[in-house]
């Protein structure tokens, strides 16, 4: 046996391979400043080529593609990226949602709960039970913001739930 690897099973050297790929990716931030350097080396290599498509929403009409390494694109990007923040609708979510997880991380209430939580909770049933409190801490996420349709509990209640 080396190293325990060979009695592994085909999904198991899968995951594995899948994490030892995902452990050579660059941060986050990188990633980002890559894809946004690809997309404007793109905008500027399908631009040169005229490269146009039908636009979906209209009859006749042809949207084509931008250069936005030119000076117009430089500030079209500088220009529309309030519009563009504000208008993407799921990140107001996101960004409160995490302000709100990362608060409470850094405060140690997610530590404390999870810590009471399991040890109140029979050792063989500690999987079901944390698979039910991340559905509860999620439903009460959502309930916070309003995304529950019909629902008329309080803040107060939810937190009882």
């Amino acid at each position: 046996m080396e190293n325990g690897k060979s009695n592994q099973g085909f999904f198991q050297k899968f995951l594995d391979f899948i994490e030892w790929l995902g452990n050579k990716l660059p941060h986050p931030v990188t990633l980002f400043a890559i894809l946004a350097g690809l997309t404007l080396i793109g905008s500027w290599i399908f631009s040169m080529m005229d490269v146009s498509v039908e636009h979906p929403g209209e009859e006749e009409g042809t949207v084509e593609v931008t250069n936005l390494l030119s000076v117009e694109g430089i500030n079209y990007i500088f220009l529309t990226m309030t519009d563009n923040f504000i208008n993407f609708a799921p990140l107001g979510v996101v960004l409160v949602t995490m302000l709100g997880i990362g608060v409470a991380e850094h405060s140690g209430l997610i530590s404390a709960a999870l810590r009471g939580f399991v040890l109140s909770i029979p050792k063989s049933l500690i999987t079901a039970g944390l698979v039910f409190a991340g559905i509860r801490w999620q439903d009460w996420l959502l309930h916070l913001q309003g995304s529950r349709p019909g629902s008329r509990q309080t803040c107060s209640s939810a937190g009882r739930m």
